[in-house]
């Protein structure tokens, strides 16, 4: 089963596609007593979902945050396909939506929404339950500098997993415009990620001295997959 991923949600094995890919992230801050009742609304509303052909949704908890990151959960939709993406954003609506609306409004303290397309995407069929953003700010003449230093770092640098560099195009943060994504396969894998011979310390040396005049990094979390659809 393929599942392809946003956003964007980082540094992995060789497999890079050509094949750009479209997000769309839904963020939210959910009161931890509500959590249990917030997620069985949402799978719910979501399993009677017609999805659009090669348009995937993941809904995680956020489990691991920098302070100040409110949020509890996000829904992530992806698809290689633009249209398809607004086409099911777009049915997103009526009487069955409103309802949905009405029932999960209450469990919701805050939301907040940002799209945008991933531009490189590599092990696009290992995309794992555990996932981990890193968030940079990047003054827009440098981004393709920063795009082809990441390019450079993953002919090295073998991943545990899916990773994608994603462009933010809507709903910016904080100057937040590009996104790195990876995922994990089990807890030990993320808690051990990092480069893992002297190669890849390396790789991962030049890409600092690469970006480290041209970007500011901000913030990374990370989810754990509650449920995927499609």
């Amino acid at each position: 089963m393929k599942k392809y991923i946003y956003i964007l949600s980082i540094l992995f094995s060789i497999s890079l596609s050509s094949q750009e890919l479209y997000w769309y992230d839904v963020i939210l801050e959910v009161d931890g007593t509500n959590s249990d009742e917030f997620e069985e609304t949402v799978d719910t509303y979501y399993s009677s979902v017609d999805f659009p052909e090669g348009v995937n949704m993941s809904f995680s908890s956020i489990n691991l945050k920098g302070q100040g990151f409110k949020e509890t959960h996000i829904l992530s939709f992806v698809s290689p396909s633009s249209q398809s993406l607004a086409n099911l954003r777009a049915s997103l609506s009526g009487e069955k939506w409103e309802n949905y609306l009405d029932l999960v409004g209450p469990f919701v303290e805050n939301v907040r929404v940002s799209a945008g397309n991933a531009t490189q995407v590599y092990n696009a069929e290992q995309f794992y339950p555990i996932g981990q953003v890193w968030s940079f700010k990047v003054k827009s003449k440098h981004v393709p500098q920063f795009s082809q230093a990441f390019a450079k770092l993953m002919q090295t640098f073998e991943a545990p997993g899916f990773v994608g560099l994603a462009n933010v195009t809507h709903g910016i943060s904080n100057g937040e415009n590009l996104l790195i994504y990876g995922t994990y396969p089990n807890l030990n894998s993320a808690f051990t990620f990092g480069p893992k011979n002297e190669n890849e310390v390396k790789a991962f040396s030049v890409f600092n001295d690469l970006v480290g005049d041209i970007s500011e990094f901000t913030q990374s979390w990370t989810r754990v997959l509650i449920k995927s659809y499609e």
